[in-house]
């Protein structure tokens, strides 16, 4: 696999650390997950409160499937030790916590990098690595989501924000991670030394948000957020159909579109209606196009539309929900969901990395190590013995 050879140490905790050195494994890297001695949040969080309890923890299967797992109290020096004896033989080191944090661990990049010249050291920061908020806490719904400026042009116009779901920047974040890891392994094998590769969950929300902060930068413009009904381009918005499904419609050449959007509606006489007859037209009756298109899209389900929208061209796409998506022929037809056999739940479906190699593919996945799964196994492997083992243990450096 394109990552063969590569050894990663991973000292990170929730979701943005750990999805990136998921998909590090299953491109082939041998990930070693350095747990807190306590065990990561993530184990526990049926107990949140915010997702459904179940005799499965789906969520920390998600991020850290494929990786071997090792627990370490890295409050003491020996624990630390441990990791900067993996960090001597590894390319990769893989964070996501704060700098004070890591450099009261020993594990800096001024420290790491003298015992490794070649190591990566890629750390995910949630408000980048100078500044006010070097140390704040930091979560994707904070840092990615709000302060970045996407919450702000979410929604209608004057109802609440819209919070995030999900971890959907850690996620992004993450496999921008990959890439940085990735370009920084490039260049070390033109150059034989490693660096440091430092994003945010701000820096990433930012490029998210980059066509509304783009337009700050160059214009000090706040498009703010589009509301619905005054849409300015009707073709570029959303519609409910009759079974109460949504869908989207995204046409910005609306004179080439708008012929097919007639017949898809069985309506070929609003072509030539005087008052939408030209793109400029349809924007300035906008207010009164959209409620015709309400009117005549609440007609028919979302599945009798979809038909007939390929059939003329009309550009859309279906609001899913979750369970749509996984039976989406298009997610199917190209294997964006891989089954797997784990070692304590049997027959498992997940998300198969959204980056495909066509001469090196990424693995079938092994599913999440249990806690502290691999901790002995590791130690072995790096010359500690049983006898230093049990020191260890008796120390509660390891658990």
């Amino acid at each position: 696999m394109a990552l063969s050879g590569i050894k990663v140490v991973e000292v990170s905790t929730w979701a943005a650390g750990p999805s990136c050195g998921m998909w590090l494994a299953e491109n082939g890297a041998d990930v070693v997950r350095v747990e807190p001695i306590d065990g990561d949040p993530v184990r526990g969080i049926m107990q949140s409160g915010v997702i459904p309890v179940t005799d499965f923890n789906w969520m920390w299967e998600l991020w850290n499937r494929s990786k071997r797992c090792i627990a370490i109290d890295l409050r003491q020096e020996a624990g630390q030790q441990i990791v900067h004896k993996l960090v001597e033989k590894a390319d990769v080191f893989l964070a996501n916590l704060r700098p004070g944090t890591l450099k009261r661990a020993g594990l800096d990049y001024e420290t790491l990098s003298q015992l490794n010249p070649r190591l990566i050291y890629a750390n995910i920061t949630g408000y980048g690595r100078k500044g006010p908020g070097v140390d704040w806490p930091a979560f994707d719904e904070t840092a990615f989501w709000a302060r970045s400026g996407i919450m702000a042009t979410m929604g209608e116009p004057d109802t609440a924000a819209v919070p995030l779901r999900g971890a959907m920047g850690d996620h992004t974040t993450g496999i921008f991670a990959l890439g940085g890891i990735a370009l920084a392994l490039y260049v070390r094998e033109r150059t034989g030394r490693g660096q440091r590769v430092d994003l945010s969950l701000l820096g990433n929300g930012m490029w998210v948000a980059g066509v509304d902060i783009q337009g700050a930068l160059v214009y000090g413009m706040e498009v703010g957020r589009f509301p619905r009904k005054t849409m300015g381009n009707a073709l570029y918005n959303t519609y409910q159909s009759k079974d109460g499904k949504w869908f989207q419609l995204q046409m910005l050449q609306t004179d080439r579109y708008w012929p097919g959007v007639c017949k898809a509606l069985g309506r070929e006489d609003l072509e030539h209606d005087p008052r939408f007859d030209s793109h400029q037209k349809r924007v300035e009756n906008n207010v009164e196009l959209i409620e015709t298109l309400d009117e005549e899209l609440a007609k028919k389900d979302r599945d009798v539309w979809g038909p007939l929208f390929d059939q003329n061209g009309v550009v859309w796409g279906p609001a899913h929900s979750p369970m749509e998506v996984i039976n989406d022929p298009c997610v199917l037809e190209n294997d964006y969901i891989v089954e797997y056999e784990h070692f304590s739940h049997g027959k498992v479906k997940g998300i198969r990395c959204p980056v495909q190699l066509s001469e090196n593919p990424t693995s079938t996945p092994r599913g999440a190590p249990e806690f502290s799964q691999h901790t002995e196994e590791v130690l072995l492997e790096m010359g500690y013995n049983w006898d230093d083992i049990s020191k260890l243990k008796d120390q509660k450096v390891i658990p």
